[in-house]
């Protein structure tokens, strides 16, 4: 475990071209969503510098020397001393001003960084839900992106900002005394040094935070969620659950202590050559050595050009945390990068074949499937033909490649072998979306979202004419007695996330929503699916729902996956699988006479239904 995070440590590691690059990309994704704002804030950054380092430096020249002549006019001094307030008063209001604007901006540049993330998010590949590298960057960039977009306008404005104000300062230093530019040079080497080594280990630790954290933030959730209420009352999962929790604080405590030492060391390093050697002492002493000793140069610009290198400090100072925030925003434009360019493989592509109109032979020839990085298939060779109105079983113990198989048939993987046709086919010479319209299913790990029922049911936004298709769907998923308590009908709002008199279902009557999603489409669907579908039911709504689908489906085919071997015994044909690959196959009657791992497993819960068992 230890050498993969070292290893993904090292893979994040990336090049100054493409730290530059990948900037130039969140700029890039910046500009798109709002270039007058991104401009503003360039042009805003520009002109406050350049303000900023003419008046430090000249306006205070100019006063000493207005102060030492012999004739000094009080209403011109007064003047002069207004011109330059109003300068400085104007270029904050200026400042102030595109900041509070640029902060209305980007609320709106936020919106739509979500909105491209949830439109990306909902199209991605399933397979990548699977595959943690990926998954570790869409939960980065999804949680950072808006931050860091704003933080690259920023900081980038303040390199441009800081860059004009170097530039106009180092001119007039230039003019006075070159050697007065080399301090805070020699100061701004050591500091970016540094600065860049700290960012490099606060980014290593915010990694190493977040992978650890998400195990501490698991076990501390599950304490406050309804859910796990129950089982944690009754059982003693929480120590085990605390132990994590504990673990994971130990460890990120170990690394932020590991961390923290390097970074004291060198910020200690930093403040010492920076700020102590290079600005507090020696620059005062050069100045005062030009005016005393040499006499080259006077008091007005003395102040001035202390006035310069403290400018020309800070400059370089904000160049060197602004270049550190691109840094940070290089780093983490890695990851926003790899998600936003996931090229999608299966979602939303558009087909070369129309789908045909009548049902059709779904064919599985000699299919095998490979997560990627796994060192065996999950599914081999399999090959199965599923015929128009014909009812199909996958049967076998957990692990076994059912869930996975049907992945498959509703293409939501792609195969790494042999192929899935329908109509005679490829399933992937169907656009995706089409050919899943035609699709019903109910998986196991259904969902009940914070939407009405209807909205639940139809899984989608519902208008005048799909009430009659709703209602139909929960009579036949056997919901109307409880649709006929729920306060508001179809209507009612399910769960509790927005709403307190959300009205909360049992696993029963969840699950019968989840299957009225499936009746609801009865009609266009060529297959249904139904993963467990009937788990939460008592063995009298199992038997009603049972009747309603063979009743409803007419000559769409339907696959049953079930442990209740019950719920197999009228399919037309059922599938043994194990380890990946059908052992079994044949009507109920056959495979019993047959004798094999169905009839065992069959047998082992016949205490449930031993009348079935007669009936063979």
């Amino acid at each position: 475990m230890h050498m993969d995070h070292e290893t993904n440590a090292k893979n994040d590691k990336i090049s100054l071209r493409r730290l530059i690059s990948n900037v130039a990309y969140i700029m890039k994704f910046a500009v798109e969503i709002d270039r007058r704002a991104v401009i503003t804030v360039f042009i805003a950054f520009f002109v406050c510098s350049v303000t900023y380092a003419v008046y430090s430096t000249l306006f205070l020249k100019y006063f000493i020397q207005i102060m030492q002549r012999q004739d000094v006019d009080l209403v011109r001094s007064i003047l002069f001393v207004l011109c330059g307030v109003a300068i400085l008063f104007i270029s904050a209001a200026v400042e102030i001003g595109v900041q509070n604007w640029t902060d209305v901006r980007f609320l709106r540049v936020s919106g739509d960084v979500q909105r491209k993330f949830i439109r990306k998010a909902a199209d991605i590949d399933l397979i990548c839900y699977d595959n943690k590298k990926y998954f570790d960057d869409f939960v980065i960039a999804a949680s950072q992106s808006e931050e860091m977009l704003t933080l690259g306008v920023i900081s980038t404005g303040y390199i441009i900002g800081n860059a004009a104000g170097i530039l106009t300062l180092g001119a007039l230093v230039l003019s006075v005394d070159p050697v007065i530019a080399v301090f805070p040079l020699v100061g701004f080497v050591v500091n970016i040094i540094t600065r860049f080594k700290i960012t490099e280990y606060e980014y290593n630790y915010e990694m190493e935070y977040k992978r650890i954290m998400r195990k501490a933030d698991y076990s501390k959730r599950v304490f406050y969620q309804p859910e796990y209420a129950k089982e944690i009352k009754l059982s003693d999962i929480r120590t085990p659950l605390k132990l994590q929790f504990n673990e994971a604080v130990e460890e990120v405590t170990g690394k932020a202590h590991e961390i923290g030492v390097k970074i004291a060391l060198l910020s200690l390093v930093n403040w010492i050559a920076t700020f102590t050697v290079m600005s507090d002492f020696a620059i005062p002493v050069y100045l005062g050595y030009l005016a005393l000793v040499r006499k080259s140069i006077a008091l007005g610009d003395v102040a001035a050009m202390n006035n310069a290198e403290e400018g020309i400090r800070n400059n370089l100072d904000g160049m060197n945390y602004a270049l550190v925030r691109f840094q940070k925003v290089g780093q983490f434009a890695e990851r926003f990068r790899r998600f936003v360019d996931y090229e999608i493989q299966i979602e939303n592509k558009q087909g070369i074949c129309p789908m045909p109109q009548e049902h059709q032979t779904l064919e599985v020839k000699h299919m095998s499937f490979r997560y990627d990085g796994a060192d065996r298939d999950t599914l081999h060779d399999i090959s199965l033909t599923i015929k128009p109105g014909e009812k199909v079983a996958f049967v076998g113990e957990n692990g076994a490649g059912k869930t996975t198989l049907v992945k498959l048939l509703m293409h939501l993987y792609d195969v790494t072998d042999g192929s899935i046709c329908y109509g005679g086919h490829d399933i992937r010479e169907y656009g995706t979306g089409e050919y899943r319209e035609r699709i019903g299913a109910v998986f196991q790990d259904y969902q009940i979202y914070g939407a009405t029922l209807a909205e639940n049911v139809l899984m989608d936004e519902v208008e005048v004419g799909d009430r009659e298709r709703i209602l139909e769907a929960l009579k036949q998923a056997d919901f109307e007695k409880r649709l006929s308590r729920l306060p508001d009908g179809p209507d009612t709002n399910m769960t509790r996330e927005f709403r307190e008199d959300g009205t909360m279902l049992s696993g029963g009557e969840a699950q019968k929503v989840a299957i009225a999603r499936m009746f609801v489409r009865t009609g266009k669907q060529f297959l249904a699916i139904l993963d467990e579908p009937s788990s939460a039911l008592d063995p009298l709504a199992e038997y009603q729902l049972n009747t309603n689908m063979m009743k409803n489906a007419g000559d769409a085919a339907v696959i049953f996956i079930s442990h209740r071997l019950s719920t197999t015994r009228d399919a037309d044909r059922i599938y043994m699988f194990e380890n990946g690959r059908i052992i079994e196959q044949g009507s109920h009657q056959e495979l019993m006479r047959l004798g094999g791992k169905y009839a065992a497993m069959f047998e082992k819960q016949a205490y449930y239904y031993q009348d079935e068992i007669a009936a063979c």
